[in-house]
Formats: C-alpha cells, sequence, structure tokens
C-alpha cells in the first residue's frame, strides 16, 4: 500500500502541525524504533536478476513497513526514527540502488514476462514485484521531505535520482495519457481477467503512481537546489531543461481526467493513490500534485542560484510565458508564493531578461556522469532474466499461512488507518470501527447494522486469522 501526504506544500494550512482525529494516541506503531533500526542496516542490494527471489520479497516487505511506518511519523508528527536510522546507516544509497533496479527491471523484463505468461503461473508475487517502485519512490517522497536527507545523499546517488525524476516526466508527458484512460469493466469481465490482462493493469497502474511520487521527490531536490552539490543543479537545467517538461503538465495535467458516466460527465483528479471525483465547487481548487509541479517551476525559475543558469532565448521565454494565462487569484490564493512568480513573468514578457544583471553562476562546471543505472543495465540476456524468473514466481508463492495473512492483514489496516475513514455504507465520514474485524468503518449504528449481512462473512474470515 502506498501513501501520499498532504504536507506543506506552500498552501494555506492552518492545521498543518496538528495530529489528524482519526489517529488515535493509543494506536500501536507498526514497526519500533528498534525494529526499524534492524530493517534498515539489514538492507541490501540486488541484481536485477535477484528480482522475486525469496529473499528480495522478503525486503520488499521490509521496505513498505518502513514506509508505512515513515508516513505515519510524518502525519501524526512523532519523530522520524525511519529517515534517522537510513541516514545513520548510510542505506540512502541502497534505497536508490534498488529504485533502480526495479525500474530496469519494469522496463526489460516484464514485458517479455507479460508475453510469456500463461494462466498456470500464479501472480501474487509478480504483483508485490511491480509494486515494489511504488513502496520505493513514497518512502524516498517522505524523506526527502526533510533537507537533512537531501544533503546526506552522495552526489552520484543525488544526479541518478534527479535523472529517475526526469525519466517519469517524460513518462508523464508522453504515455501516461494513455495508460490512466478510464475503462468500464463490468463485474464478470472484472472477474474474467486473465493473468495477463491483470498485471499489464497493475503495472500501468504502479507506473503512473511512481511517476507521481517521482514529481514530488524533484520539487524536494530543487527546495535545496542551494545545498546540493553543483553538478545536480547543471543535470537538472542543462542536461534535461527540467522545466520544458514541467511546463506541458502545468498546461495539460495526466493526473486530471475527465470520464463519462450516463449522460454527465465526470472530472476527477489522481490523489492520495486513487481517482477521486471533483465536486463542481472544487474544480479550482489546487490538488497536492498541481502544488508539487508548480514550486518546482517556481523553485528553478525564482532560485538565484539556479535562474542564472536558465537560458533565456526566445523559444524558452515562449513556453515560459505560457504559465502566465494559469496565475490567477484562485491558484495564488491557494499557493501564495506564486505571486512572485507571476511579477517575474510580467517583467520577462517586457523583455526584461532575468539574468541581465547577473553572471552565469557555475557555467563552468566537470559534468560528472551517473554511472550506477549503466553499471546495472550492462551484460544482461533479458529473455533469460525474464524465463529464470516466471519459473521462480510459479514456486515463489507465499505459504498462506496464519501468521502471514496476519501480518499483511495487519500492514493493510495500518495503512488504512492513516485515511479519513469513510462509511462503508454511505461514504460519509466514519466515526465507529467494527469491534470485531477492525477493517470496517461506519457513519452510525443505522449503516452498520444495514451492513451486516454482507460484512458477517468477510468479518469472520479476518477475525479468526487475527
Amino acid at each position: 500500500m502506498s501513501i501520499s501526504l498532504h504536507q506543506d506544500l506552500g498552501m494555506d494550512s492552518s492545521n498543518s502541525t496538528m495530529k489528524p482525529a482519526y489517529l488515535k494516541t493509543n494506536d500501536e506503531m507498526l514497526i519500533t524504533r528498534h525494529e526499524a533500526e534492524y530493517i534498515v542496516e539489514n538492507l541490501k542490494t540486488y541484481s536485477i536478476s535477484q528480482v522475486g527471489s525469496t529473499e528480495w520479497l522478503a525486503q520488499h516487505e521490509s521496505i513498505e513497513k518502513l514506509n508505512l511506518q515513515a508516513h505515519y511519523n510524518a502525519i501524526s508528527h512523532c519523530n522520524d526514527f525511519v529517515m534517522e536510522a537510513l541516514i545513520l546507516h548510510d542505506k540512502l544509497g541502497t534505497l536508490v540502488h534498488e529504485l533502480l533496479v526495479i525500474e530496469i527491471w519494469m522496463e526489460n523484463v516484464f514485458p517479455i514476462i507479460i508475453k510469456n505468461i500463461s494462466s498456470e503461473v500464479m501472480t501474487f508475487s509478480l504483483s508485490l514485484m511491480i509494486l515494489d517502485e511504488c513502496s520505493i519512490a513514497n518512502l524516498l517522497e517522505v524523506i526527502l521531505y526533510h533537507q537533512d536527507t537531501c544533503e546526506a545523499m552522495s552526489s552520484d546517488v543525488l544526479l541518478e535520482l534527479a535523472d529517475y525524476c526526469c525519466r517519469k516526466l517524460l513518462y508523464l508527458n508522453t504515455r501516461a495519457r494513455d495508460d490512466i484512460k478510464f475503462i468500464e469493466k463490468s463485474a464478470a469481465e472484472l472477474i474474467n481477467m486473465c493473468a495477463k490482462e491483470e498485471l499489464e493493469e497493475k503495472g500501468s497502474s504502479a507506473m503512473f503512481q511512481s511517476s507521481i511520487y517521482a514529481l514530488s521527490i524533484l520539487r524536494y531536490l530543487s527546495d535545496y537546489i542551494n545545498n546540493l552539490p553543483l553538478s545536480v543543479m547543471a543535470r537538472l537545467i542543462d542536461k534535461h531543461d527540467v522545466l520544458m517538461s514541467l511546463i506541458p503538465l502545468i498546461e495539460k495535467p495526466p493526473w486530471k481526467r475527465q470520464r463519462r458516466k450516463g449522460d454527465k460527465t465526470l472530472v476527477e483528479k489522481y490523489e492520495d493513490g486513487k481517482w477521486r471525483e471533483v465536486p463542481s465547487d472544487d474544480l479550482f481548487k489546487v490538488s497536492k500534485t498541481d502544488a508539487q509541479a508548480w514550486l518546482t517551476v517556481y523553485n528553478v525559475l525564482m532560485e538565484p542560484s539556479s535562474r542564472s543558469r536558465f537560458r533565456y532565448d526566445d523559444f524558452h521565454k515562449e513556453q515560459i510565458l505560457k504559465l502566465q494565462k494559469h496565475l490567477n487569484e484562485f491558484l495564488i490564493d491557494q499557493i501564495p508564493v506564486l505571486k512572485d512568480l507571476k511579477w517575474a513573468l510580467e517583467e520577462l514578457s517586457l523583455n526584461i531578461n532575468p539574468n541581465d544583471n547577473q553572471s552565469r553562476l557555475g557555467s563552468l562546471i566537470l559534468e560528472q556522469v551517473p554511472a550506477i543505472r549503466e553499471n546495472l543495465i550492462a551484460g544482461h540476456n533479458w529473455e533469460q532474466v525474464a524465463k529464470t524468473q516466471l519459473i521462480t514466481a510459479s514456486q515463489n508463492n507465499p505459504d498462506s499461512s496464519s501468521k502471514q495473512i496476519s501480518e499483511m492483514l495487519r500492514m493493510f489496516q495500518f495503512g488504512e488507518s492513516m485515511e479519513a475513514p469513510k462509511c462503508s455504507s454511505c461514504g460519509a465520514e466514519a466515526v465507529h470501527r467494527c469491534s470485531r474485524c477492525k477493517s470496517e468503518w461506519y457513519c452510525g449504528k443505522a449503516c452498520q447494522k444495514k451492513m451486516w449481512i454482507h460484512h458477517k462473512k468477510l468479518c469472520d474470515i479476518v477475525k479468526d486469522n487475527l
């Protein structure tokens, strides 16, 4: 399970430091500080051919626990012992290494597995492999909110992470629009989906979700750009021309879509890992992803050190000035810092070059080329890797023991506890939870009684495995 935070995005939020009411003070943590220390200390790097092995799957579960606990710590404003452990044991590079491993696997091995998969192959472990990139990117998203984490990364790791984010921006500007198209499926169609269709759908969803997390990561890198090696700034601005990837996302955000429902056209936005219908009153409300894109643009254009590196030729000016029409009062009311950006664009439209009175800061930099990803890709026979992992997937499915079911259920419930609960019957804000299985929420006794006939069977199964 992956989670998105409502951290301070530069938007007005009077209650941003308050613990949400639905997080009770006596709620258990998923893992303790000592357990987090042990998990982090034992994190290892794996090769692409080891993806899906028993040891790799165990580490995936451990990383997901770290991810969930780090988000809980952030939401509840507790001491972030997960972040501290990753810095103390110098494991940030390990996380980025594993992120690149699973990214390469998704690009080169996963399509071959999809092409050759049979109906006899169990898809559980393959599903975990698909979700690994989301888990790692989601964990990096929450810990990179803190400047200490960014500064603790080595320059080669930061460059790899910057490249990763830019590749995800490219995806958001291209394939993402096809991957997120809504396709209505009946209950019968969902039940009868074959393994190939199921994995393809999960793969597209995971790719889109990890790209949204990458946008947040990029925003945090740009927040602390002055405290990072100059090579990171040069990579983002000179090599990737990152602003030219961000502007099309603001012009036509892929995290917003329309779909038909009967005679109505619904507007949906992708928030907290789900597509949510946007009420007509909230159409101009800035989503968290919108804010991350805008604040990254703001950092690149308004931070003197990065602005001095930017090229203000006719093409770049034309593209940048496209932002002007979006900088209306509704947007600025929600992200006040964009008022400065609006003034800067007005100056630019009058042919006042922001670099006229500044030297090209650090224009002569010996380029540092990241090599981790290139070394991971080299020397692989992807067909052979896919063939071996298909065999492993059919033999390596977790034993459905009561202990494992309980652990998976505990992780799921812990993740659910960080979202404001909704009534299982009417969808209203929920205040009561089923006392037996603790997996369903209701707004009151009336809805709970109404749903009991449907919930009883699942409730018995869950309770028996607790």
